[in-house]
């Protein structure tokens, strides 16, 4: 299993992106009251559709889509319409996490990176805005988070963020919060799914469906 860099290509014609929960339900038979378990399992799943696409990107795509060979191999992909945060904040500000953040947590306090020299922060800014998404490595690998309430930050100041789906693996102090792009570790949905449909002269059109891999 290898992971297969998707192409540089225009963003598809339309994206299905959610979350799909993870929970276990026990009834009792003496009093009917029932219990729900969260378990550390949500994953990302969706669809993308690129329609009448011609020369690199055409090509790119085809090549892409047979290097996964079904849902053998995995590639990186996420909410495209979101690569750019809502918060402002620069691209060259990296916010690492402060503390250690503990497995199956919604919160993480973070601050900039003291290893960034060339990165400043000028008084109070916006850290993140509620919908903003980033990924983090924890002890169970990549994971793609969605922000959940807007956070302000300082130069030298800390900050708890919230955010879903829960954390799979504890995060390392220091560990970095990629902010721009973020991405889950995907794979297709099923091994049908690396198909493409020609369309004189030569238009290429081209839909999967993918879900997160862990």
């Amino acid at each position: 299993m290898a992971l297969i860099t998707f192409p540089d290509i225009i963003n598809p014609t339309n994206l299905s992106f959610g979350i799909q929960g993870s929970s276990q339900a026990f009834v009792s038979e003496f009093t009917g009251t029932s219990q729900h378990v969260r378990l550390p399992t949500a994953r990302w799943y969706g669809s993308a559709n690129w329609e009448n696409l011609t020369g690199d990107d055409f090509d790119s795509l085809k090549v892409f889509l047979t290097q996964l060979e079904g849902a053998f191999n995995t590639f990186a992909f996420g909410d495209v319409s979101r690569d750019t945060p809502n918060s402002g904040l620069a691209s060259t500000v990296v916010l690492q996490a402060q503390t250690t953040a503990s497995a199956h947590s919604t919160q993480m306090t973070v601050q900039r990176s003291s290893t960034e020299s060339s990165s400043s922060i000028s008084g109070t800014v916006s850290a993140f805005k509620k919908g903003d998404y980033f990924h983090v490595t924890s002890a169970k690998g990549q994971e793609l988070k969605v922000i959940t309430e807007d956070a302000t930050i300082t130069n030298t100041g800390t900050r708890a963020i919230t955010f879903a789906p829960a954390l799979r693996g504890a995060v390392s102090t220091g560990a970095n919060l990629t902010r721009h792009a973020p991405r889950a570790i995907m794979r297709l949905s099923s091994n049908d799914q690396n198909s493409w449909e020609i369309a004189p002269p030569v238009l290429g059109s081209f839909g999967f469906s993918f879900m997160e891999s862990f």
